[in-house]
C-alpha cells in the first residue's frame, strides 16, 4: 500500500501524470480494438495505489502502466488480432529521460566545470559560488564576505570571463595563481 496519504497522491498525479493524459490518449489510439477511456481509467486506478516515491520519470511510468493494462485487455479478450499483438510489441514508450550517452556526457561536462571552478582563485571561486549557486544577491555576498559590492562585481566578471574563454576552447584550464596573475595584468593595463 502507498505510504503517502490520498491528498499527496492526488497532488502527485495532478502535477506529474495528468499533464500527459492527452499524449497518452493519442498514443493509445495506435492499439486496435481497445477502449482508450477504459485503459486510461484502469491506469489511474493502478497509479492511485502505486508507491510513487521510486518513480523517477512519471510520464514513462504512466505510459508503461497503460501499455501493461492494454496487454491485459488483449489477454482477456477471446479473440485477439495478431496484428494488434504485433503492434503492441513494436510500439515505443515515450521516455523523457536522457539516453545513457547523454547522461554520461552531461556528467563529464559537470566534472569538467567543477575542475574549472576549482582552478579559480579562492575569493573569485567563493564569490561565484555564492552568487550563481547559492543565489545570493551582490549585496548579500559583499556583506557575507566583508568586501565591497564592487569587488563582488569584478570577481564575478573575472570568473565568467575565465570560464567563457576555456569553454570556448581558446585556452587550457589554468591554476588559481595564473588566473590571479592574468587579472592583475589586465588591471595594470586598464590603469595606463
Amino acid at each position: 500500500m502507498n505510504n503517502i496519504d490520498d491528498t499527496e497522491i492526488s497532488v502527485w498525479l495532478s502535477r506529474n501524470v495528468l499533464p500527459h493524459e492527452k499524449d497518452l490518449r493519442s498514443w493509445l489510439r495506435q492499439f486496435h480494438n481497445v477502449d482508450v477511456g477504459d485503459i486510461i481509467q484502469e491506469t489511474y486506478a493502478i497509479l492511485l495505489t502505486a508507491e510513487t516515491t521510486h518513480i523517477r520519470n512519471p510520464r514513462a511510468y504512466f505510459f508503461q502502466t497503460a501499455r501493461n493494462v492494454a496487454l491485459q485487455y488483449y489477454r482477456k479478450a477471446r479473440v485477439v488480432s495478431i496484428i494488434a499483438l504485433a503492434n503492441i510489441e513494436t510500439m515505443n514508450i515515450k521516455d523523457d529521460a536522457p539516453s545513457p550517452e547523454r547522461a554520461v556526457n552531461a556528467s563529464d561536462q559537470l566534472g569538467h566545470l567543477h575542475r574549472l571552478v576549482d582552478a579559480l582563485p579562492r575569493q573569485c571561486r567563493e564569490i561565484l559560488l555564492l552568487r550563481r549557486l547559492e543565489g545570493l544577491s551582490q549585496r548579500q555576498v559583499s556583506q557575507y564576505l566583508g568586501v565591497s559590492e564592487n569587488v563582488v562585481e569584478k570577481q564575478i566578471a573575472r570568473a565568467i570571463r575565465h570560464l567563457s574563454v576555456i569553454f570556448a576552447g581558446d585556452e587550457e584550464p589554468t591554476t588559481p595563481a595564473k588566473v590571479a596573475h592574468d587579472a592583475d595584468l589586465e588591471a595594470v593595463a586598464r590603469e595606463r
